[in-house]
């Protein structure tokens, strides 16, 4: 069967034929090699789960989230603080924070733990053997450090603060022997830890405030100079506010301008009035003249004149035209509408004075009105200066009321209404049951782990032993040897005695088991040199006198045969003969396999030519699909074959007429040569001398008889 091959592999392949029934009865031979150790570990750990002294672990759940609200929000201002954004980075602050050294001691000093035997030991004083180790100087002296900073260890070491992934809660672990005391720090840890976070916004607000205090001091100083500048400027140049915020000169202005409209507006109401008077007095219709009508002179006027028309009208009726009293009437009648005419003459020349008074009042108006618009001229030239001094005044009235403002919103920071960004949502209770040791899981873990690598030392000393694993299973199993490729083993003086005396017996079949039992070595002391190891393997020539059948067979054998003291591997170097070709098995009658030649060519490679032999562990490299090869480039094949095999047998062509053989027998450790006929026949002997005078170090005899005597 054609077999895949690895030159480096760790083990070979033919050595895990082996089965699971031998390797079943193998562990029940060595059964207490198993239970033995199992035992034993479980009785350790029953022992050490009995004396440990228990651990219990106590944790607090604190849950990271804003804790302001409208009560305790100051209002938000530019530059105050604003809540952190809670991320993992912020997290894991928070858990440095809480496993920092200032957290312990703070802890340690409130609950006086200092001293305290159950975080430092060594206040109970140093046992007998510590005090040896210390004494010889293999231990550190913990006297040396203050019992300070032996409990802030300890308690450091017991402190564990970690936060759950994808939640915003930090769980904090403390272990002790003491469940209530484990508990009791757990606490404690925690409320200190929210107490630092308040006390860390109080001395921020408390920072700011003074910073502030310091910058509204400055600021107070700045706005009482700007605000005397404006102050003395405006005076200097008669920019002095009136009603409304307006500087006199344009408060003068304002009026002079709203005097002038008056006047203007009683001349022309003058003038009016006296022409409409001149016209209605040209029409007779006096009496329709507003002012002359509600004139208490015109009016009693009017009422004589109508009592006149009454009684001229009444003697009308009884006197004629002519009579006196008719006339004297009349008389009267037009001597009060005169005196009407002349009144509203009167009055008419009286609102023609108004308007002369009034126009001559807009002039002066007028005038007045022109030089304060000089005046006001040169004010807005001084106003421009005395609003650039304002905006400087009222800059620094923003920046104090905005930095008062701040200062006040820390002050009420101070005063403790300042709540951290965090709270206990679980407090440590006392546990029941201990976190270390857990007496069911440590025994079965222990006992398991005793099981396990006793059950597997077992296993791989068998896999490992090199020898037939029915030895130890009593059972008839296919021998299985392993080998390590670092180890190249090479037989010694042993061996190759154990080959002359298969090389001086009779050729035998494969299934001979007298020349099996023949080439086994007796002697102990070849066992022990058979492990003897050197960097290469053997080197072997093999050839045959003539292409029988017998020569043949008896070469095969003789390969099989090493198979039994190492790795060997037969090297086909016969391109006109196939018969080694048996060794594969069937599949070998289908053509030629590719083999040395094509790996020379680069063809192919190591696993695609070498192939194992369907009858023993025996492996076999054909010639190949080629004819022919070049000798100088087999030294590569040969020198990594001798590091990966125990053997090496190059099967040359038969030998009469082949000078391949002569060649490569300096280079051989040995030469073999197998043959059908008598071993002392003249072509054996002759043969064996012609390989002798080439350098063969030494020739062996397979196959064949010895001639009788």
């Amino acid at each position: 069967m054609k077999e895949a091959y690895e030159p480096d592999m760790m083990v070979d392949d033919a050595s895990h034929d082996m089965s699971l029934g031998a390797l079943g009865a193998a562990l029940y031979a060595r059964k207490y090699w198993v239970l033995i150790p199992t035992l034993l570990a479980f009785l350790l750990a029953l022992a050490y789960v009995t004396v440990a002294k228990p651990r219990y672990t106590a944790d607090a759940q604190i849950l990271l989230e804003n804790q302001e609200s409208y009560l305790t929000r100051a209002q938000r201002t530019e530059g105050m603080e604003t809540a952190p954004a809670i991320d993992e980075t912020w997290i894991g602050s928070q858990v440095s924070l809480i496993t920092s050294r200032d957290v312990a001691q703070e802890v340690i000093e409130k609950l006086d733990l200092v001293g305290n035997p159950e975080l430092d030991p060594v206040s109970k004083g140093l046992g007998v053997i510590q005090r040896t180790l210390v004494l010889f100087g293999l231990a550190r002296d913990p006297t040396r450090v203050s019992a300070e900073d032996r409990t802030i260890a300890t308690f450091s070491d017991r402190l564990t603060a970690y936060s759950p992934i994808k939640t915003q809660v930090l769980m904090v672990d403390f272990w002790a022997h003491d469940p209530v005391f484990a508990a009791k720090v757990a606490n404690e840890v925690a409320a200190v830890y929210l107490e630092r976070q308040t006390d860390a916004k109080r001395d921020l607000a408390k920072d700011v405030g003074d910073a502030l205090n310091s910058q509204i001091s400055v600021l107070n100083e700045k706005l009482a100079r700007a605000s005397d500048e404006v102050e003395r400027y405006r005076a200097a140049s008669g920019l002095l506010a009136g009603a409304n915020n307006m500087t006199i000169t344009a408060q003068q202005l304002a009026d002079l301008n709203t005097d002038l409209t008056r006047a203007r507006t009683d001349e022309a109401n003058s003038q009016a009035k006296a022409a409409l008077i001149r016209q209605l007095l040209r029409k007779g219709r006096v009496s329709e003249i507003p002012d002359v009508a509600n004139n208490d002179l015109i009016r009693r006027i009017s009422e004589q004149r109508v009592t006149a028309n009454a009684q001229l009208a009444l003697e009308a009726g009884t006197l004629g035209p002519r009579h006196p009293r008719i006339l004297e009437l009349k008389a009267e009648i037009e001597d009060l509408n005169a005196q009407l005419r002349l009144a509203g003459d009167n009055i008419a020349i009286s609102l023609e004075n108004d308007s002369k008074i009034a126009a001559s009042r807009v002039a002066n108006i007028q005038t007045a009105l022109d030089q304060q618009k000089q005046a006001v001229e040169t004010a807005n030239t001084n106003s421009v200066q005395l609003r650039a001094l304002e905006q400087v005044e009222a800059g620094y009235r923003e920046q104090l009321q905005s930095a008062t403002t701040k200062y006040q919103e820390a002050v009420s920071r101070q005063s403790g209404a300042t709540p951290a960004d965090a709270r206990i949502i679980a407090a440590a209770t006392a546990p029941d049951q201990p976190s270390f040791p857990k007496k069911p899981q440590v025994l079965g873990l222990a006992t398991l782990a005793a099981f396990v690598l006793s059950l597997g030392i077992v296993v791989g000393r068998e896999l490992l032993a090199d020898r037939p694993l029915s030895d130890a299973a009593g059972d008839d199993v296919p021998e299985m040897p392993v080998r390590v490729a670092e180890q190249k083993r090479r037989p010694a003086v042993s061996t190759i005695e154990r080959l002359k005396r298969f090389a001086s017996a009779r050729v035998a079949e494969p299934d001979d088991e007298e020349l099996v039992a023949a080439t086994t070595p007796d002697d102990p002391n070849d066992k022990v040199a058979a492990k003897s190891t050197t960097p290469q393997g053997v080197n072997i020539v093999a050839t045959r006198l003539n292409k029988s059948k017998e020569a043949t067979d008896a070469l095969i054998s003789f390969a099989r045969t090493l198979a039994r003291d190492g790795r060997p591997v037969i090297v086909d170097l016969d391109s006109r003969d196939d018969e080694l070709t048996k060794l594969i098995g069937p599949e070998a009658q289908d053509g030629k396999m590719m083999g040395l030649t094509d790996l020379l060519d680069g063809e192919a490679s190591f696993a695609d030519v070498i192939h194992r032999d369907a009858a023993s562990r025996l492996h076999f490299v054909p010639f190949g699909s080629k004819d022919t090869f070049n000798p100088d480039d087999l030294d590569i094949v040969l020198d990594a074959l001798s590091r990966t095999y125990d053997f090496v047998v190059l099967a040359a062509p038969p030998f009469p007429g082949n000078p391949m053989t002569k060649a490569l027998a300096p280079y051989a450790d040995f030469v073999v040569l197998a043959t059908a006929g008598e071993r002392d026949d003249t072509a054996t002997q002759t043969a064996r001398a012609e390989l002798g005078a080439a350098g063969a170090p030494e020739v062996l005899l397979v196959g064949g008889v010895k001639q009788a005597a």
